[in-house]
């Protein structure tokens, strides 16, 4: 019984393997077919243009240069002189020049750094050191009034201005300049830097 019961399981054994075989996967139907979609695109920024007004657009001008605003006057000369030992004051003179063919018109106004004086404008230093004794230059400006003061320089002629400065004793380089009006025009007439000493 045993041995008819195990040949028929190894016949019926080859039967199960065919159908095994033949049995097929069942595959859902397939979709139909519809538009591809695209690929999406990568977002770019977007920068904003300037907008250019219509008609014809200016130039931009080039930075001006800025013009000296003291000019220098042909024809006139400055000179600065002092005994060369003084004691306690200097007194300086300062003395404009002119080789010019016609007159000429200076007007000064009185200089809140130079003690309120007329002209000429007058720079002290101490010798060896470059240190500036006069004016003061602490900025306490003095409230000067605003009148002005007028010369002729004649033609081929000299005007003559007198500063007196008190200062401690030293050896001191003085430097003078007139700067103010002639005719119309702001100028400036250096002098050559005198030496002085103060006992």
């Amino acid at each position: 019984m045993k041995r008819n019961t195990l040949l028929a399981l190894l016949a019926a054994l080859p039967l199960t393997l065919a159908a095994a075989q033949e049995i097929q996967p069942i595959n859902p139907s397939p979709l139909p077919p519809g538009p591809a979609e695209p690929f999406p695109t990568p977002l770019t920024p977007q920068v904003p243009t300037p907008q250019t007004p219509p008609g014809p657009q200016p130039v931009p001008n080039p930075v001006p240069t800025a013009p000296s605003v003291f000019a220098s006057l042909v024809g006139v000369t400055a000179t600065l002189s002092s005994p060369l030992t003084l004691k306690g004051k200097a007194t300086l003179v300062f003395t404009l020049k002119s080789t010019l063919n016609n007159d000429l018109t200076l007007m000064t106004n009185r200089d809140n750094r130079q003690n309120c004086a007329f002209a000429p404008s007058l720079r002290v230093l101490k010798v060896g050191t470059r240190e500036v004794v006069y004016p003061d230059g602490s900025g306490n400006a003095m409230l000067c009034a605003q009148d002005m003061k007028t010369d002729t320089l004649k033609a081929g002629g000299s005007v003559r201005y007198t500063r007196t400065v008190t200062l401690p004793a030293g050896e001191y380089m003085v430097e003078g300049w007139y700067l103010s009006l002639a005719g119309e025009q702001r100028v400036k007439v250096a002098a050559q830097p005198i030496r002085v000493t103060v006992k």
